[in-house]
């Protein structure tokens, strides 16, 4: 009997040690490191991405962009309307002198004849667009079909510098007091957020939390049933020596 015990006890302390190399949790210096890799977005703000990009087209050449603008209000605010300015910076356009390539390539006695229009100064049109946005309210998800005159499309896959102006808030959800009206504000740019391809959160559905927090969460809980299976498990054990004993004293 007594060996028969031992060996049921044996089963049942595997049984607790195999859960806890399987599924136990990453290490505190793991998580640091994964949480600083990842992109995520923040709790209390209006998040907001820039997607489905399809140029326009007209014999053969690209004349303009056809796109979207999703937005999540995770806020307590509800707006009566706000326009979101989009602007995208062009590298190249930046870094590459025409002028300087043609003086590199091309024989001296020749660039007499372009130096009239060699180094003149060329202003660079900027990729931009304006989208309007009427009666939002906190919790709401709404999705804008829009339309920018330009033939950098690709341009639109990068981050972009934005602004929130002008912004008419109509109230704010408070949990303790209800519906409060708020302060008129012309710029809203803090309330929101925008989401880039670099972020995971651009290629899935925006929720009412972020993944990364969403991923936290399903981690605690994992811990919790864990913890309940170790108790579980624990008290089997214990049991089993009180049985065992009970059994000795029998035989």
């Amino acid at each position: 009997m007594k060996k028969s015990l031992v060996i049921l006890a044996s089963l049942l302390f595997g049984a607790l040690v195999l859960p806890s190399f399987s599924f136990a949790a990453p290490s505190k210096a793991k998580q640091a490191n994964k949480a600083e890799e990842e992109a995520t977005t923040r709790q209390d703000a209006v998040i907001f991405k820039v997607h489905d990009i399809t140029p326009v087209t007209e014999e053969g050449v690209v004349t303009g962009c056809d796109f979207a603008i999703t937005l999540f209000n995770r806020t307590s605010v509800n707006f009566r309307s706000f326009t979101v300015n989009l602007n995208w910076t062009d590298p190249v356009d930046e870094r590459f002198k025409f002028d300087r390539y043609v003086e590199a390539v091309m024989p001296k006695e020749e660039l007499d004849k372009f130096k009239d229009v060699l180094n003149d100064e060329v202003s660079i049109k900027p990729v931009a667009t304006k989208v309007t946005v009427n009666a939002f309210g906190a919790n709401k998800q709404i999705s804008v079909r829009s339309h920018i005159e330009s033939e950098k499309c690709y341009l639109m896959l990068s981050d972009a510098q934005f602004s929130v102006t002008p912004c008419d808030i109509a109230r704010s959800i408070d949990n303790s007091s209800g519906f409060n009206p708020i302060d008129q504000q012309n710029d809203c740019s803090h309330l929101f957020q925008f989401v880039s391809t670099k972020n995971p959160e651009y290629y899935g559905k925006f929720k009412n939390i972020s993944a990364t927090e969403e991923a936290k969460q399903n981690e605690i809980m994992q811990n919790h049933e864990l913890e309940d299976i170790d108790t579980v498990i624990g008290k089997i054990v214990d049991n089993m020596g009180v049985s065992g004993n009970t059994l000795t004293n029998i035989n």
